[in-house]
């Protein structure tokens, strides 16, 4: 999704997202979060690419324990 979008297309989506939450962010602010912000995206392609079914079954929680 993302990846069609220049750098100065995604601090602008920042900026609004910000607005929209009450936050004012400054350029600079915008400018060191946006390697964050494009990492970010790249999970969410990276979640999205996945072909899961509706029908799939969600992983029920589980928890590892250490061998003695």
């Amino acid at each position: 999704m993302h990846k069609n979008m220049t750098d100065e297309e995604i601090k602008e989506v920042m900026k609004q997202t910000a607005k929209l939450a009450g936050l004012d962010l400054s350029n600079e602010r915008i400018e060191a979060d946006l390697s964050s912000m494009k990492r970010h995206l790249d999970a969410i392609d990276a979640v999205a690419e996945v072909n899961l079914k509706l029908e799939s079954e969600p992983v029920p929680t589980f928890r590892l324990e250490k061998e003695s």
